[in-house]
């Protein structure tokens, strides 16, 4: 009887062996903070026993970049974090980065006519305008959102404890069941229907909602709720600029192979027993040889719509348009290196950031003082204008004078919103996920983030359970049929 227990200890050891070789090849398409993510979370996850691609077209950071002026350099797309954001906070941590509050500016909410709200430079008497303009409301309205924050951060202990899912739905239903309820409803009318002012509604709101998504207050009460917890206080930037951030989670990853291609295509691959890997087709973006790697998983870490700016054709799934329906919305960011004029705002002195509430009066969206990302140079001349058109040479004299330098910055920032019903999807096949899918319920740095520990979580359990699979076929396999039974 020994020899048979021999023979099962070493037959172990060897299946064991084996198990630990069950070694996935990814592929992460984006090098933005959403692929950033993906794949810290993932080697995690994974143990450091993984093998990634990661490829990106342009540069590492995606929409997280900076601009440079006057050998200053600035943030060019997104800008602010909220105390909240528990993963970009562990991020800064774990690499060794440090915070840069918030400029105290004093702002203005402008209708192209008049400011309809100015704050003091005390803040006390900001809040007793605020008070005596539109009641208790604002700071009722404060107190909803905060729960709304407070609701949404359940999603960290889930995610903690393993919890992942496959579509927005279910997503947002776990935290409250009234979130999926959000996106079928304007923020204008949500609001109304709790109570809320149409003026407050009208200026305050909306000049958040135009100021961080370039949109009116017709965009879906999710994505206003998340709009509105940007415009609190003791918002953050990480110093050196936001970019840091997916720049050394993927730099500093030793598991992680930059491919600096943008794919064309994703090609599905049947194997044996149901299972399937993946085909990448990628080229340089100067070249026009086109090659290719195959994967176990592959993570689309970038928008998935029909006009982005390297289109991706899917080939061999049952639905090969996996495209979204909607569209991402383009905003231009102009810089000037410049003096303002206030009285072409209708001031008599400056301010430091002013948010439009009629952006088809204004042309502007916003107007804001710049500090540099290292956060030393804290009165600069530089302004950063958020709209949705060009700004013609002629505006832009206008509004500054002095004029020592302009640049401007198109993105396809965040999509569309709308309350029309999109289930956007994180998988999109069997071992095919889409960070990006998260956009269509809020747009923002922390928002990517856990859209990709979600994937990560999702794909290391869809590819423990296809390793067990194939573990049990195996041994099935390698158990000779006359095998002795052990008696105990």
């Amino acid at each position: 009887m020994n020899h048979y227990i021999i023979f099962l200890f070493v037959f172990i050891l060897e299946r064991g062996i084996c198990f630990e070789n069950c070694k996935p090849n990814i592929a992460i398409i984006g090098g933005g903070i959403g692929g950033a993510a993906s794949s810290h979370f993932l080697t995690e996850l994974f143990k450091n026993n993984l093998n990634i691609d990661l490829y990106e077209a342009k540069t590492i950071g995606g929409r997280l970049a900076t601009i440079q002026m006057d050998d200053n350099e600035f943030e060019a797309g997104g800008s602010i974090i909220h105390p909240e954001n528990k993963y970009m906070q562990e991020f800064v941590k774990l690499l060794g980065l440090e915070h840069v509050p918030s400029n105290n500016q004093r702002a203005g909410i402008w209708n192209g006519e008049e400011f309809v709200f100015e704050e003091s430079n005390w803040e006390i008497v900001s809040l007793a305008k605020l008070f005596y303009k539109y009641g208790i409301q604002p700071f009722s309205l404060n107190r909803y959102i905060n729960s709304i924050v407070n609701s949404f951060a359940k999603i960290y202990n889930l995610q903690d404890a393993g919890k992942s899912f496959e579509n927005i739905t279910s997503f947002l239903t776990v935290m409250n069941a009234e979130f999926p309820k959000l996106l079928q409803i304007s923020i204008k009318q949500y609001l109304l229907n709790l109570g809320y002012a149409e003026k407050l509604i009208d200026e305050i709101v909306k000049a958040t909602s135009v100021v961080n998504y370039g949109q009116d207050t017709n965009i879906h009460s999710f994505v206003g709720s998340v709009s509105l917890a940007g415009a609190g206080f003791n918002l953050w930037s990480v110093k050196g600029g936001n970019k840091k951030v997916p720049e050394h989670l993927i730099y500093r990853n030793r598991n992680v192979n930059i491919v600096p291609s943008c794919v064309t295509k994703i090609v599905n691959v049947p194997i044996e027993n149901g299972t399937n890997l993946y085909e990448v087709h990628y080229r340089n973006k100067d070249s026009t040889t086109v090659m290719k790697s195959t994967y176990d998983i592959v993570i689309v870490a970038t928008p998935l719509i029909r006009d982005q700016e390297f289109p991706i054709i899917f080939e061999g799934f049952p639905n090969n348009d996996l495209h979204s329906i909607g569209k991402y919305h383009k905003t231009r960011v102009t810089f000037v290196q410049a003096d303002l004029k206030p009285n072409y705002f209708g001031l008599i002195e400056g301010i430091d950031a002013i948010l439009s509430c009629e952006p088809n009066k204004t042309i502007v969206s916003s107007v804001g003082k710049l500090s540099s990302v290292d956060g030393l140079m804290k009165h600069s001349r530089v302004w950063k204008i958020f709209s949705n058109t060009p700004l013609k040479e002629g505006i832009i004299n206008e509004m500054f004078s002095n004029i020592n330098a302009v640049k401007e910055i198109v993105w396809d920032a965040y999509p569309e919103y709308s309350t029309e019903i999109h289930e956007a999807k994180f998988k999109l096949h069997n071992a095919l996920y889409h960070v990006n899918a998260i956009e269509w319920a809020a747009s923002a740095m922390e928002m990517s983030a856990i859209s990709g520990k979600n994937i990560a979580i999702l794909a290391h359990e869809n590819f423990s359970q296809k390793c067990n699979f194939k573990r049990t076929q195996q041994t099935q396999a390698d158990v000779p049929e006359n095998t002795p039974s052990i008696e105990l």
